[in-house]
């Protein structure tokens, strides 16, 4: 009987250690970076065309890209640009698009500073935005 219960025991804190183990690299593993192809180039011409009638007026495209961008944004997740953009654009009428076209206008974004397009629209969800890392890059002039 001795020996079924260390069998036990050991079966146990294994079980336990391995669980632990998945736990702990699932942490970092669900957190997914723009160089993986996070939306959608039918996506990034709409928001192409969303920031030429809503952004081109007071912002360049050189003015979200390269060292500017990658300043202000790389490491980030890619929640902390939708929410800034949503909230503070367009400068004359903040908030005033639409949750998806503000996600079109990010993947607009993300395309100029040569992020790779993907299989997978953008989300306008700021939670699951959370799970995606900017990878810009401190890009030389």
């Amino acid at each position: 009987m001795r020996w079924t219960g260390a069998c036990v025991a050991v079966v146990a804190a294994t079980t336990m250690a391995a669980r632990d183990a998945a736990a702990q690299s699932a942490g970092p593993a669900a957190v997914r970076s723009t160089s993986t192809g996070v939306y959608t180039a039918d996506q990034a011409a709409r928001g192409r065309d969303t920031y030429a009638m809503q952004c081109k007026s007071c912002h360049t495209p050189a003015s979200h890209t390269g060292t500017v961008f990658a300043t202000w944004w790389d490491q980030k997740r890619l929640s902390d640009l939708y929410q800034f953009v949503s909230t503070r654009m367009p400068k004359n009428e903040p908030g005033s698009l639409e949750p998806d076209e503000y996600a079109d206008v990010i993947a607009y974004l993300l395309k100029l500073n040569e992020m790779p397009s993907g299989t997978e629209a953008l989300p306008a969800d700021s939670v699951a935005l959370k799970k995606i890392r900017i990878d810009a890059g401190k890009k030389e002039p």
